[in-house]
């Protein structure tokens, strides 16, 4: 079946296209052994498969249930460009015996990434020794995950290890320095059993203005000082060959989940009853609550939340591609040190595309749909308080005065654009940027 792509996309999709063909098209160099023809053609049959990745994509994308509005089929192709940029670094660029950590931040936003973390990962050989060092920073938590596959994805993984911050034995200068080896050693360690794939760092951050990251490194034990080999043909081709399929993994990855595993689950405007995540690769000592907005201009969700003994309490919005919505320059998320909290002891949250001219405002940046992500960190075996679970209601805005408490205080245009100014700061200092 044909199908009409955006015009961008089919421009996008033709120039890949076009350039794999003509890749594989040149000519044999004269007087080249055949065993580099073979290797030159290895390659370009690589970055065609690479290019229709993108192109499969593409139209993956386009044929979705989500891509039926303006903003919702730009934030399609963004999440593809996304992808796109993510899977490259992780799959072509990066190398797991010479380890960088890749960053997840406002370029690559996927998964539901919370606004209020700093994401590190980093592609392991399985059963080989690396050390992380660095320092913690002022982060509220600092959390490290090893994982052997990808449990969220349909192959499916685990979390061989984890380590928390408060579990990290430190130097008197706060340095810190972990082994990540397939036998246990004395100090900070972690399993990374001979399935190992990646490695994850969580660092998170509740006060904005207080808050910054520490500095985190790795290295594969032994290389130290060795010289990096350049990629022949093979090695690239091979590379380019598993962008091709994390690629189209990781696209329809997100929709998909927030498909079948939130919208299929709850109606929209409705909450789901917190619990841990941990068994689908979310981290340990958390709780979390979910639910999917659909809000025409002119309604509002209350979103109602207490205290809790977490250490970290935040709230966020994304798209349905599961991307986090603009944080930095909107205030699409807020912790409980960012939010008013009234005399009633709770939180009142205002999702809406207007605002409202209350503190607690989370903007939807014109999106009819998206998703609400609640977390609760720090919270070990201990539950949220059935009478304290977080509760939503939909209004009217024109109503929002009469749904909030009456000591809520108005926010005024300065002191919005302040608040932005404020988080646009932090993101600047959080990513170096």
């Amino acid at each position: 079946m044909s199908v009409i792509f955006p015009k961008t996309t089919r421009l996008c999709a033709s120039v890949l296209l076009l350039g794999a063909a003509l890749a594989g098209a040149a000519p044999a160099h004269p007087g080249a052994a055949p065993e580099a023809d073979a290797a030159r053609k290895t390659l370009d049959d690589a970055a065609q498969n690479f290019a229709r990745a993108v192109a499969d994509s593409a139209r993956f994308i386009s044929q979705h249930p989500y891509y039926d509005n303006d903003l919702d089929r730009a934030a399609g192709m963004e999440h593809l460009a996304r992808m796109t940029i993510r899977t490259l670094e992780e799959d072509v660029i990066l190398d797991t015996d010479f380890p960088y950590f890749r960053v997840l931040d406002f370029r690559t936003r996927e998964g539901g990434d919370n606004a209020d973390q700093r994401y590190l990962f980093a592609p392991l050989r399985g059963g080989e020794t690396y050390r992380v060092w660095g320092t913690r920073g002022s982060s509220r938590r600092l959390e490290f995950q090893l994982y052997a596959g990808l449990p969220w994805t349909p192959a499916g993984g685990r979390i061989s290890s984890a380590l928390s911050a408060d579990q990290v034995h430190y130097n008197a200068d706060g340095s810190f320095e972990i082994l990540l080896s397939a036998k246990k050693t004395a100090g900070n360690w972690m399993e990374n059993p001979d399935a190992g794939t990646m490695l994850m760092v969580r660092q998170i951050f509740s006060d904005w203005n207080r808050e910054r990251p520490g500095d985190i490194h790795i290295d594969r034990v032994g290389f130290e000082g060795a010289l990096k080999p350049a990629p022949g043909s093979a090695a690239m081709a091979g590379r380019l060959n598993k962008a091709a399929a994390d690629l189209k993994a990781v696209v329809t990855l997100w929709p998909n989940f927030v498909q079948h595993f939130y919208e299929a689950k709850i109606p929209a405007n409705t909450l789901s009853d917190p619990a841990n995540p941990a068994a689908m690769g979310g981290a340990r000592d958390r709780w979390m609550a979910y639910g999917h907005f659909d809000l025409q201009d002119d309604e509002a969700l209350v979103l109602t939340t207490w205290p809790s003994s977490a250490n970290y309490q935040g709230v966020q919005l994304t798209d349905m591609w599961f991307a986090s919505l603009e944080y930095a320059n909107r205030q699409s998320s807020l912790t409980t040190d960012q939010a008013w909290r009234s005399a009633d002891g709770a939180y009142h949250f205002v999702i809406a595309a207007r605002d409202p001219g209350v503190q607690n405002w989370l903007d939807t940046a014109g999106f009819q749909r998206g998703v609400i992500l609640l977390r609760y960190d720090g919270m070990k075996d201990q539950a949220i308080a059935r009478e304290h679970w977080p509760t939503l209601k939909k209004i009217k805005l024109s109503e929002l005065r009469r749904e909030l408490p009456a000591d809520t205080p108005a926010f005024t245009a300065e002191m919005r654009r302040k608040a932005i100014e404020q988080r646009r700061k932090h993101v600047q200092l959080r990513y170096g940027v």
